[in-house]
């Protein structure tokens, strides 16, 4: 009877021990991203972090950054500091910043090949980011098109290009503006302004300081145009979340940014009226990616590759693409994944506040390289902001 009951013992015992292996340990992650919108964080903490908790038994710290600067020198400090157990595990970045990384060398190498559902992803969008070879270093994460926003309640389309913008903010005084160009939306807003001005194919031509001087007849534009501005000009909003407030009260008629679906998720939360409506220049707007990518000196690489993971898989990237969660749009090619799958995807735009997908794939265009996009940043502070 002994025997048999330290036989049933050892039974539970290796029962146990066998459950234990198949159990994923604790892990946790801090991923720092751009914290500036209420739907982008909601989703970070509602619903991502308890799925990627629930599925991987790994807890999601969202760290919030003002400006992705700030992180940039924070790693390359601590490369030349030898720092080896960093903070950082999953970063949130664009194009220019990406290449300050790169140079730097402090990302962790070949993470693309790391990732399980790399093979559901857009080509395209793992080749380069601003124009800079990716080589590995970050995986894809959304897709994001300039895009401005108005209300239809008062009237048509206001503007489709700068000689239009001209008739309408003179026509419209203190109902136009755009964030300060050392926010990344207003930066934004310039070069788009700048392309349409100058046109891409010819901007790729030019040398820096080619460019440098051509850059002048967009800032004696800006300069015209800017006594006719919200508040003459003389102040810009200092960020895109600011823009979006004066747009919601009512104090200007056209607000924007690069989530194509922020018209549907705004409207969706309430901060939007519901006859806001979404347009492109007719001579197109600024098309990219946004990625993630691990620091070398991350404490927990193999915790971060299964979060980035979770968050480029259909399930996730759908999600992320709901309205009410927060709109952007998926870089996951939908010929490799199941037609209901497809189906989801394309079901969620089809309300008409947006252009529609052939609209915005005739009107894209890409990113400036960083170095061209510095000179258009220092210049309007320069040329415009101080003035």
């Amino acid at each position: 009877m002994l025997k048999k009951i330290k036989i049933a013992l050892s039974l539970v015992l290796i029962a146990g021990s066998l459950i234990g292996c198949g159990k994923k340990e604790k892990q946790d992650v801090n991923i720092y991203m751009w914290g500036g919108s209420k739907e982008i964080n909601t989703f970070m903490d509602d619903v991502v972090a308890p799925k990627i908790q629930e599925k991987e038994n790994i807890t999601v710290k969202r760290v919030p950054i003002v400006d992705i600067k700030d992180v940039v020198n924070k790693l390359i400090i601590e490369k030349q500091a030898g720092k080896k157990n960093g903070v950082i595990d999953v970063l949130w970045v664009n194009g220019e910043n990406f290449k300050a990384l790169k140079d730097a060398g402090v990302l962790e190498g070949n993470i693309l090949s790391k990732i399980p559902n790399k093979n559901l992803l857009k080509e395209s969008t793992t080749v380069k980011d601003f124009g800079e070879d990716i080589n590995g270093l970050e995986v894809p994460f959304g897709e994001a098109q300039f895009n401005l926003i108005y209300d239809t309640k008062k009237g048509n389309v206001p503007f489709v290009g700068w000689e239009t913008l001209t008739e309408y903010v003179k026509k419209n005084p203190g109902k136009f503006t755009y964030p300060n160009a050392s926010n990344f939306t207003g930066s934004a807003f310039v070069r788009n302004i700048v392309i349409d001005m100058l046109g891409y194919d010819n901007i790729e031509k030019m040398t820096p300081e080619e460019f440098k001087q051509n850059l002048n007849i967009v800032w004696n534009y800006l300069n015209e145009i800017e006594p006719y501005l919200w508040r003459k000009g003389e102040t810009y909003p200092e960020s895109e979340g600011k823009l979006d407030l004066l747009y919601s009260a009512g104090e200007v008629d056209v607000t924007m940014g690069y989530t194509i679906n922020k018209v549907n998720s705004k409207i969706e939360s309430g901060d939007y009226p519901e006859t806001s409506k979404s347009f492109l220049l007719n001579r197109g707007t600024l098309f990219n990616n946004h990625y993630l990518t691990i620091p070398k000196n991350s404490q927990n690489k193999d915790g971060a590759i299964a979060v980035i993971n979770e968050l480029v898989s259909p399930e996730m990237q759908l999600l992320k693409q709901e309205p009410k969660n927060w709109g952007d749009f998926t870089i996951l090619d939908m010929k490799k994944l199941p037609p209901e799958t497809v189906k989801k995807f394309f079901d969620l735009n089809k309300n008409g506040k947006i252009p529609s997908l052939e609209e915005l794939q005739e009107k894209r265009v890409l990113e400036l390289t960083p170095d061209k996009l510095r000179i258009i940043e220092e210049g309007w502070i320069e040329k415009v902001g101080k003035n």
